[in-house]
């Protein structure tokens, strides 16, 4: 039997939830319910994958379907362009910190992404800003904790 796609993104969601599981064990501060500490999230998100793999594997197994061409060329080229990006936001955040280095990942990720649609300059740059600042308020204000600040600011 040839693996499918799915079949193969469904196992790597596990394998990828399983890995994040096993990282947060690293972490020294317990999970308390007074304190949930820095790894609540990151095991959040490792159950979801864990979750959503077994159900995309499953539904693969289980589907009759046939398989269609799943990415072009330029497809392969984003996907590509999106892992340097990372790759380059990681970098940055190290540097410059995530108030500086998201609000431009964003526009940078919305530019690329929009091709083709109506989004204008002004309305990415305006996604761009509140995005991050949305998120920085979220973290700081509501979870009481800290972004990178980067080695500029430190």
């Amino acid at each position: 039997m040839k693996g499918k796609r799915d079949q193969i993104t469904g196992a790597v969601l596990v394998i990828l939830g399983i890995v994040v599981f096993l990282m947060t064990t690293t972490f020294s501060i317990p999970i308390t319910s007074s304190y949930p500490g820095p790894r609540m999230l990151p095991d959040i998100a490792a159950f979801g994958f864990v979750v959503c793999g077994l159900g995309i594997f499953i539904e693969s197994v289980v589907s009759k379907r046939e398989e269609t061409c799943y990415l072009k060329k330029e497809g392969w080229l984003k996907v590509g362009l999106v892992f340097l990006m990372i790759a380059g936001y990681i970098a940055g955040m190290m540097v410059a910190g995530y108030l500086i280095t998201t609000p431009v990942i964003l526009y940078i990720l919305t530019t690329v992404f929009a091709k083709g649609s109506s989004s204008t300059i002004k309305g990415r740059i305006v996604f761009s800003l509140l995005t991050a600042v949305i998120i920085y308020l979220i973290y700081v204000l509501a979870f009481g904790l800290t972004l990178p600040s980067g080695l500029l600011f430190n």
